[in-house]
């Protein structure tokens, strides 16, 4: 391995190590040339010798460079200085996998829009005739402005020694065993939906940490796959139909990436919006290698239905029939015993059930499966030949389906026929819910929820005539216990819908506007004054006013009119006729009748008054008809 401080191709000065895989290693460095940092993939020492990796690597690199996406990390150059490499973009965010080695996972809302992005990569790769092959999360790689880019598109496809050119025609896979899909284990052709069902692992591993499918070695990890859809847990919420369409075993039945992201893009409306995802930084890429996985870049051993088997980058050769790998009890050089191991995956995966058939140990050791779903442990051990008998028990910080305990203990060696008894959780201890919440207040039932074991769920609310604002409505189970430390969701009452006070009350009896309010449950208070233009006796005013919006129990005072109040009529006699009619008018008398004044158009202000009725002085309420008699003036 390249040491920090080197020099490669006279202008990239390797950095720290921020990466691992099974392919090479990869470095932060300085580009000299154009004063930036980038990341480069160093390939193992091993693939240097071999003349036409070089020249499939140099293609690959190329084809792949030209994939202006940006859900593809970029290739800026490639050579061989001592050891192949390769120069991308560097990116900060790290890996699908650096997030889950951290013991965090991805929401539904996260993992979802991850799976967009990717869609969009690989089918745009698609689209121009590249299959990924090695879609996994180490290769999930994530900028600092948490942007998903793919990595390592073409890397498989060079070691393979297939021309990226025949990747829909063609069969042959290298790849990371734990996310191949069936077709890639059993040595089929190809295309771009063996990705898709990938993806659909790496969603499921994304949101739960758990990987489906994965045993103890590789020969099992591909067995298990072999006719079975990917499990979908209930946690990934309304990701289950697409996730359980993209990992269909049936590759007629699973969508091409791009029908994948326009399912996943007809339920993001329905889903809550994503928290920031909880990017870690670069570092250690891929998962520690199953039993026969490579460690190393893994030669591929493909199997051509019309000849012999062919072994590339190794100087083995089968001496055996088509299907058989004989192996040397002793190598010369120091890596070929990591280089026959590599052989013997590849050509696991190549060569499917067909070559694990035929060497079908007798005995075998029981794989570990506590911790795992339940579902998933029961049909690997009857794939694996074994009968299953499930016993229940509840224990607290478990789920329910989750295994916690087997025997006989994992590392058994068992015959094929005998019995593996699992423990399955049926989930925490359930405790009582208090059946004394309805009614309370919103904190006491948080409280009471508390004391019993339990926590408040999702709070709904709702308009209630019957229940006061702020108190439980009702409790959103239909159960009465619960596991301990869930979550109860309640119903808590918004109180009575608002009111409006009523249009049209002006003029009506007392009586009848109250029974009106009380009605609308509302507090009529009541009030008196005099009135110029209502009767006496009848509502003269509502205060607040009609169309007010009020709530229920609010005081609405109800004014009572006591008619007008009387005044004295002025004196009139001597004023023009205009003046008199002035007087009256602001004096609040209504009526005004004008006795001895001509017929026709004439000059109001021409005549003046005689004499009056009533005579000046006497009280008398505003609506009396006050008659004036006039004369020339």
């Amino acid at each position: 391995m390249p040491s920090p401080g080197r020099m490669l191709g006279g202008r990239y000065r390797l950095g720290g190590v921020i990466g691992t895989g099974g392919s090479g290693t990869v470095y932060l460095a300085d580009d000299l040339s154009l004063g930036r940092r980038v990341a480069v993939k160093v390939l193992h020492s091993s693939l240097v010798g071999d003349e036409a990796f070089i020249g499939r690597f140099r293609t690959e690199a190329r084809l792949v460079a030209s994939l202006a996406d940006p859900h593809v990390v970029a290739i800026y150059d490639w050579g061989v200085d001592g050891q192949a490499f390769l120069v991308t973009e560097y990116l900060g965010g790290g890996s699908l996998r650096s997030i889950l080695s951290s013991g965090r996972t991805l929401s539904p809302s996260q993992m979802l829009t991850v799976a967009l992005e990717a869609c969009r990569a690989l089918d745009h790769a698609h689209r121009q005739g590249i299959v990924h092959r090695d879609v996994k999360p180490a290769n999930l790689l994530f900028g600092e402005d948490a942007r998903l880019r793919i990595a390592d598109f073409g890397l498989a496809e060079a070691l393979t020694g297939t021309s990226s050119r025949e990747i829909f025609g063609g069969g042959g896979v290298v790849g990371t065993a734990r996310y191949a899909s069936p077709e890639q284990a059993q040595g089929s052709p190809l295309d771009g939906r063996s990705d898709v069902y990938s993806l659909a692992l790496c969603m499921v591993e994304g949101v739960t940490g758990h990987l489906p499918f994965a045993a103890d070695t590789i020969q099992d990890t591909l067995l298990a796959r072999i006719g079975r859809d990917v499990p979908i847990p209930d946690a990934l919420g309304p990701l289950v139909p697409v996730v359980a369409h993209a990992g269909s075993a049936d590759v007629g039945n699973r969508p091409a990436a791009r029908e994948l992201g326009r399912m996943l893009l007809d339920i993001a409306g329905r889903m809550a919006r994503p928290d920031p995802l909880p990017l870690v930084g670069p570092g250690e890429v891929g998962a520690a290698p199953l039993p026969g996985e490579a460690e190393h870049a893994a030669p591929s051993v493909f199997v051509d239905p019309t000849g012999p088997s062919t072994v590339v980058h190794s100087p083995i050769r089968p001496t055996g029939p088509p299907n058989e790998l004989r192996i040397p009890v002793r190598h010369r050089r120091r890596w070929a015993g990591t280089l026959m191991a590599a052989v013997l995956a590849a050509g696991a995966v190549v060569g499917g059930l067909a070559l694990w058939g035929a060497n079908r140990p007798t005995t075998r050791a029981v794989p570990s499966l506590v911790n795992t779903a339940g579902d998933s442990a029961r049909s690997l051990l009857v794939e694996l030949g074994w009968s299953v008998e499930e016993r229940y028990d509840r224990r607290d910080d478990t789920v329910e389906g989750q295994v916690l305990a087997m025997q006989p203990v994992a590392g058994t060696r068992l015959d094929a026929g005998e019995t593996v008894f699992l423990v399955v959780s049926l989930g925490p201890a359930r405790l009582p819910i208090p059946d004394d919440l309805v009614g309370t207040s919103e904190t006491e039932a948080a409280r009471r929820l508390e004391e019993a074991g339990l926590t408040v769920g999702s709070v709904s609310r709702e308009w209630s005539e019957e229940v006061a604002a702020g108190l439980v409505v009702d409790v959103l189970t239909s159960e009465a216990t619960a596991p301990q430390g869930s979550a109860v969701d309640l119903l808590v009452s918004d109180g009575p819908l608002p009111r409006l006070v009523p249009e049209g009350l002006i003029g009506m009896m007392p009586a009848d506007v109250v029974a009106e309010l009380i009605t609308l449950r509302l507090a009529p208070t009541m009030g008196e004054e005099h009135d110029e233009w209502v009767a006496s006796g009848r509502v003269s005013r509502v205060d607040p006013p009609a169309g007010t919006r009020v709530e229920v129990g609010d005081d609405v005072r109800v004014v009572v009119s006591l008619g007008a109040i009387e005044r004295s009529v002025p004196t009139m006699e001597g004023l023009s006729l205009v003046a008199a009619e002035s007087r009256l008018a602001a004096s609040g008398f209504r009526v005004v009748a004008v006795e001895g004044l001509p017929d026709g158009e004439v000059d109001r202000s021409a005549w003046v008054v005689v004499g009056q009725e009533p005579e000046a002085g006497r009280r008398s309420l505003p609506d009396v008809t006050v008659t004036l008699v006039v004369g020339p003036a």
